[in-house]
């Protein structure tokens, strides 16, 4: 019976883990312009990197593209505004953005430049 317990808790455990934070190394894509042009040659995080005038978000990782909510909308647009989201030079975006996925959508806890320690919260 013991054994049995044990595995119990562990398996209990192990699922609980499932349901953490996820962080999502990625290219930060400009939404409408990918909605618009899903189509394209396989470089929408190039084609479609944000502008100032971005409003919605998503991010290209692992080969797939996830939408930001409006709070990681928000504060992408926060983080572009004040410079800590910039293009590189290959033109697109890198950025590690951590919160937890819904289907498509991602609900986003903090978003930050590849390779920096600032982050938007």
């Amino acid at each position: 019976m013991k054994t049995i317990g044990k595995f119990g808790l562990a398996l209990c455990l192990s699922t609980g883990l499932g349901f953490g934070i996820t962080f999502y190394h990625g290219q930060l894509v400009d939404a409408s312009c990918y909605n618009q042009n899903s189509n394209n040659d396989g470089k929408v995080w190039v084609t479609c990197a944000p502008t100032a005038s971005t409003t919605s978000f998503a991010i290209h990782a692992n080969g797939k593209i996830r939408m930001l909510n409006d709070a990681g909308n928000d504060k992408a647009k926060v983080a572009f505004k004040n410079g800590d989201l910039k293009r590189d030079k290959n033109g697109d975006m890198p950025v590690v953005v951590s919160g937890y996925r819904h289907g498509n959508t991602i609900s986003v806890e903090g978003i930050r430049a590849r390779g920096s320690d600032t982050s938007v919260h």
